[in-house]
């Protein structure tokens, strides 16, 4: 067994004395002292003990092993402390992502997303939600009264979306804080299935009155279109989820790197 002590009195002008663990130890030089380096008062030493528990050899110990062992317990130290701010950081971040992935459901469900300017009966306008239903039925007079319902598979994809900026609260992995990416990629999705269906946004469900739009070139259905308070709020929501993810991200490389970085000039 060994123990930690330090030299209390040299042994040269009597017995000497250690303490080790709050408990003081008399010695003496003879075949016990291993090292050509003086017992001098303030010297750490590692104690080995018998299966008696008497002293069976001292040994100093070395500079280079008590400045590795500082730089661990430095290391250790400074982990905790990234560790104790890293989760202060992180529940503050979580409140306030829900405000404002609850800001988001309420830009999908209850603000206009899209407004359609139609020819002799006005403007149609679309929150996110029904654009989600027609996207999926590829009847807009349906999804915008309500007549049908978010394909499973889109609305999946809407509660991965909403869910992403929560991963890195229950899955502890760098790679979780790309998660805050998922709403601004399934925006990016819903804009492309909707620009691939742009010829027959009109037309579709809406009567024999307005096909002949369907003939009509994308340019100019497009500009019949303008973007709602919902589409811009959901934006600029997914935009600032991606910028957290996103520093997030690089935060925790930069910590991980660090740690490596210790490690090594410990080992060293």
């Amino acid at each position: 067994m060994t123990k930690r002590g330090k030299v209390l009195r040299d042994p040269f002008a009597g017995p000497g004395l250690l303490m080790a663990e709050g408990r003081q130890y008399q010695f003496d030089l003879g075949g016990i002292w291993k090292s050509e380096m003086p017992a001098t008062p303030g010297l750490l030493v590692d104690l080995e003990f018998d299966a008696q528990g008497k002293i069976s050899g001292i040994t100093p110990v070395p500079d280079s092993q008590l400045a590795k062992e500082q730089a661990e317990r430095a290391s250790v130290a400074d982990n905790k402390a990234s560790s104790r701010v890293g989760a202060g950081l992180v529940g503050a971040i979580g409140a306030l992502h829900l405000v404002v992935v609850a800001l988001l459901i309420l830009s999908w469900f209850f603000l206009t997303a899209i407004s359609v300017q139609l020819p002799l009966t006005g403007t149609l306008e679309l929150t996110f939600w029904q654009l989600l239903r027609y996207v999926g039925s590829g009847n807009l007079l349906e999804a915008v009264q309500d007549q049908v319902s978010v394909s499973g598979s889109y609305t999946l994809l809407a509660l991965v979306a909403i869910a992403g900026p929560f991963l890195q609260q229950f899955w502890k992995d760098r790679r979780a804080a790309v998660g805050g990416l998922l709403p601004l990629s399934f925006l990016f999705l819903v804009g492309a299935l909707l620009r691939r269906n742009a010829g027959s946004l009109l037309p579709n469900g809406i009567g024999g009155l307005h096909r002949q739009l369907a003939m009509q070139p994308r340019e100019e259905l497009t500009y019949a279109t303008s973007l709602g308070l919902g589409m811009y709020l959901s934006i600029v929501i997914s935009v600032y989820f991606a910028f957290v993810s996103v520093k997030q991200f690089r935060h925790s490389k930069g910590t991980e790197n660090r740690g490596i970085e210790q490690s090594r000039r410990a080992a060293a």
